[in-house]
């Protein structure tokens, strides 16, 4: 996901200003070095970047670059911050929750999450900055998306139930025995959904369908805490890459995606539909191995 923009703006800081704290759009950034009465002239190219393909490492990155400022490079400096967050909340309001909402929806819809978001991307470390060649100034901020004061801590508690469902198990197998037999043989180590070539879109909480509908993996299943963690997929380019066997393991159980929800359901592609057989290869693995519950789960796209 990239936003890309280019503009210019004038803006009075009194007009904005509550102590040192600047305003944007609702959400409050604290700028000391920018006082009260003051302008700001930035010419900004701005970059924000979701990167979902670092495993419990991705993150989220935002770029601002500000103009050459008469008063000093410690304004340029300010401004480059300001344009970085603010552009960092655009793009993390971007972000998919579900296949139904979004991150902007979802801190409407809760002032705890709005606050924590706020807090979040006030708290964004600088990972790149430096003057540019014009006089100006680039700044490269980074939140990470799971583990502490991650975007992940700010909103699974919010969509995690207060119960968890436990996963279901296979009364009736739609598999021969001699795969069953196979099956529980193994010790898996986790689960790969293939989905390349489908458009698959990575979010925050995926679900496995198989064709019947049934749902065998969600947030419902899973402990908030995993899931705050490392998140409850991580998402790859291919079944045997580093960050498929760093959570999936040596020895996954890999099944092919029939297709990923479509507008049937939802506009959003975030859900991965699978065959009934292999639904009940994963969950009886999943009754030896327990991998869904360590959310050793891979999607790849």
């Amino acid at each position: 996901m990239k936003i890309m923009e280019s503009f210019k703006f004038k803006k009075i800081i009194a007009a904005v200003a509550v102590g040192s704290a600047v305003i944007f759009g609702g959400n409050i950034f604290e700028n000391p070095a920018i006082a009260a009465g003051t302008e700001v002239n930035v010419n900004v190219k701005v970059k924000g970047e979701v990167n979902w393909n670092r495993g419990s490492e991705s993150d989220i990155t935002a770029v601002g670059i500000s103009l050459k400022d008469p008063r000093g490079m410690a304004m340029a400096r300010e401004a480059a911050i300001m344009a970085a967050q603010r552009n960092l909340l655009g793009t993390v309001q971007g972000m998919q929750i579900d296949s139904d909402t979004t991150m902007r929806d979802l801190q409407i819809e809760s002032d705890v999450v709005h606050r924590k978001i706020s807090g979040i991307i006030r708290g964004a470390q600088i990972v790149e900055e430096y003057p540019t060649d014009d006089g100006g100034y680039y700044v490269k901020i980074r939140v990470p998306i799971y583990g502490t004061g991650s975007i992940a801590s700010a909103i699974v508690p919010e969509i995690s139930p207060e119960n968890r469902t436990p996963f279901e198990t296979v009364d009736k197998p739609t598999i021969k025995p001699a795969e069953i037999r196979q099956i529980q043989s193994e010790n898996y180590s986790g689960v790969v959904v293939d989905a390349s070539g489908l458009g698959l879109q990575p979010t925050f909480s995926p679900v496995i369908f198989d064709t019947n509908g049934r749902a065998i993996y969600g947030v419902e299943n899973l402990d908030p805490d995993k899931i705050v963690e490392s998140g409850m997929v991580s998402y790859s380019y291919s079944v045997d890459d580093e960050i498929a066997t760093e959570r999936a393991g040596t020895n996954p159980l890999i099944v092919k995606a029939v297709k990923v929800n479509d507008a049937e359901t939802s506009a959003n592609k975030v859900n991965v539909v699978i065959s009934v057989e292999d639904a009940d290869k994963i969950l009886l693995a999943n009754e030896k191995s327990h991998m869904l519950e360590n959310c050793a789960v891979v999607f790849v796209r």
